[in-house]
């Protein structure tokens, strides 16, 4: 069956969404990297900043260690920041291969100049030594040891082979800041002896006290108006996610915020808050905010949690 031409219409209209978008390019471009949650430098993340800068001071790679949703990625993109320093970061998986951190060479760019450094597209960690700018390899043991053993070498020589165009050596403002889950969590593998002893670093995170993550859960929500026992009821939720037996991944941080978010907008609409309802807004935030294990039902968890910290 031929392919349907393109109409003159549709040409027209394809060319008016194309000028359109490039017009606002420029102001929707994310150049600042920013965060979009603050986090508080007080108690476990205090501690860990400064044994970044220590780390990172020393030409030393530092490994951040907890389950998820203490922070880890947070803090990392926390830390470049306060740096003003490029930053690039990539979740690990097993399907993520080496060349997604070494890069590799533009087909289209290859056929018409050969094997040439112009036709090369870096990838994320090669971008970062080649720009003196900081990389976090999220989830590091989620990755095959095949894809782990590309660190081996950046790690021990802050150098990188590119295919067929040598070797590179990283700049001196290089840093190289790992993370991982703990290393009985579903879908992990074991990290190399040989990439354990290059990294020399380690810092455990685990989720905030009380008092510093409701902290944070103010900081991201400064114009919203919660009532104190509402705010309450909202971080004991996120701690009984992290409780309970048949969740996997509990509620982060980023969750909390948006209960108080969206309660906080009910709470100073004209008809206020009431429990049922902010128990609603809780298990709709709550529903995709956490994973549950294999055979459990996550209404009836999410249901569980809710109900035995909002009394209607």
């Amino acid at each position: 069956m031929a392919a349907k031409k393109e109409s003159s219409k549709d040409k027209t209209a394809n060319k008016a969404d194309r000028d359109s978008f490039s017009g606002i390019f420029d102001d929707i471009h994310v150049i600042d990297d920013t965060p979009e949650v603050k986090l508080v430098n007080k108690g476990q993340y205090k501690d860990a900043f400064d044994l970044l800068e220590d780390a990172e001071a020393c030409q030393l790679t530092p490994m951040l260690v907890g389950p998820p949703g203490t922070g880890k990625t947070l803090l990392a993109r926390s830390y470049a920041a306060s740096r003003g320093r490029q930053f690039e970061w990539l979740t690990l998986d097993e399907s993520t291969k080496p060349v997604h951190l070494v890069g590799a060479f533009d087909p289209v760019a290859t056929i018409n100049k050969g094997f040439v450094k112009e036709a090369f597209l870096p990838g994320a960690l090669t971008r970062m030594m080649a720009y003196g700018g900081i990389f976090l390899a999220n989830e590091l043991n989620r990755a095959t040891e095949f894809t782990q053993n590309s660190f081996l070498e950046p790690l021990e020589e802050r150098s990188i082979m590119l295919p067929r165009l040598g070797r590179i050596r990283a700049r001196d403002d290089f840093f190289l800041i790992c993370a991982a889950n703990p290393g009985d969590m579903a879908g992990t593998h074991r990290i190399s002896e040989a990439l354990k002893d290059r990294i020399k670093v380690w810092i455990n995170l685990d989720y905030p006290s009380r008092v510093v993550e409701m902290e944070i859960i103010k900081a991201n929500t400064p114009e919203t108006k919660i009532s104190k026992d509402y705010l309450e009821l909202t971080h004991q939720i996120i701690v009984e996610t992290r409780k309970s037996r048949e969740i996997e991944r509990p509620a982060s941080v980023r969750s909390a915020i948006a209960i108080a978010k969206l309660a906080g907008r009910k709470e100073s609409s004209k008809e206020g808050l009431s429990s049922a309802a902010f128990a609603k807004i809780a298990k709709q935030v709550l529903k995709g905010g956490i994973k549950v294990r294999p055979g459990i039902n996550e209404d009836s968890v999410v249901q569980k949690i809710v109900s035995s910290v909002v009394r209607a």
